[in-house]
């Protein structure tokens, strides 16, 4: 489980930059500050980033980072953050990752390390903000906004109601009280313990926090009295995160070797391939040491 407490550590931070959609003056003071003080900024293209840049005096490395080029961006992203760099991810225009690149990206850098931070500058509202830190990589989501019913009974079957008809290829979110959020998670909980959840509280202030993990972890964490009831709460839910593909031995083989090749370590090779189609690492690197010796 990912228990983030953004502003107050000193982990290495990918920062998730709204940039304007047209005109170019509708810019915020804190994205443009962020963008200075970064050690590299990841664009969508950097030719149209350079435009907007210039009128700032944003002057750092540019790295392109497009749909057709995402995956391979991951590792050199990672090294980046292991290297204790600070870095920042925009798209040409808008936010990342809502219908632009990133998701995948962040989806498996908080798979692979999740004491990096992830936090949002300057792109619109709670739920935007919460949509693009999750990193959840379904494309189509529905904001909810409040949960109507306070009565426990009436509240999951409100929740059962849209999970039934949004959760197959929706992420959604929703806004929750601090007075109501427990019992809310809960209900989730026990409607599908199979889900995802991203819960983030206090955006963009000091006291930001991010929790996110199975349903069930973040249900135990929320439950506890490590968990601060302070805040609004926005709630990213995604039914359908993992997906278990089916791969023969020879397919996986191939898939090792390549990362191999690629110049990774067997366990790094391993922990990547589990993140990817869902399998666990272990099994996947004595599967391929078998395999090897047996070929």
């Amino acid at each position: 489980m990912i228990n983030q407490n953004t502003f107050k550590n000193d982990a290495p931070t990918v920062y998730l930059v709204g940039t304007p959609i047209g005109n170019l003056d509708d810019f915020s003071y804190r994205a443009i500050s962020i963008l200075k003080t970064v050690d590299v900024i990841f664009c969508e293209d950097t030719r149209t980033s350079k435009t907007l840049f210039k009128k700032y005096q944003i002057d750092k490395p540019l790295i392109s980072l497009n749909k057709v080029n995402e995956v391979e961006k991951i590792d050199q992203i990672i090294k980046r953050l292991e290297n204790h760099q600070n870095i920042a991810i925009v798209s040409d225009a808008g936010a990342p990752i809502i219908s632009d690149p990133g998701a995948i990206v962040i989806s498996k850098i908080r798979a692979l390390n999740p004491d990096f931070n992830v936090t949002a500058i300057n792109v619109g509202p709670a739920y935007i903000h919460a949509l693009v830190i999750a990193g959840y990589t379904n494309i189509s989501n529905l904001f909810y906004g409040f949960i109507r019913n306070k009565n426990l009974k009436a509240k999951k079957e409100e929740l059962q109601q849209v999970l039934n008809k949004y959760s197959n290829d929706h992420l959604i979110v929703f806004y929750e009280s601090v007075h109501r959020i427990k019992d809310t998670i809960k209900t989730l909980m026990e409607i599908n313990p199979h889900q995802d959840l991203m819960i983030a509280r206090e955006l963009t202030k000091i006291n930001e926090q991010i929790i996110q993990g199975n349903i069930v972890e973040v249900n135990d964490f929320i439950q506890s009295e490590a968990f601060v009831e302070k805040g609004e709460f926005v709630l990213v839910l995604d039914v359908n995160k993992h997906q278990n593909l089916e791969m023969n031995d020879p397919q996986l083989l191939e898939l090792v070797e390549k990362y191999l090749n690629e110049g990774y370590k067997l366990k790094r090779a391993s922990e990547m391939i589990s993140d990817l189609y869902d399998l666990k690492k272990n099994e996947i690197y004595n599967k391929y040491i078998k395999m090897k010796k047996n070929s």
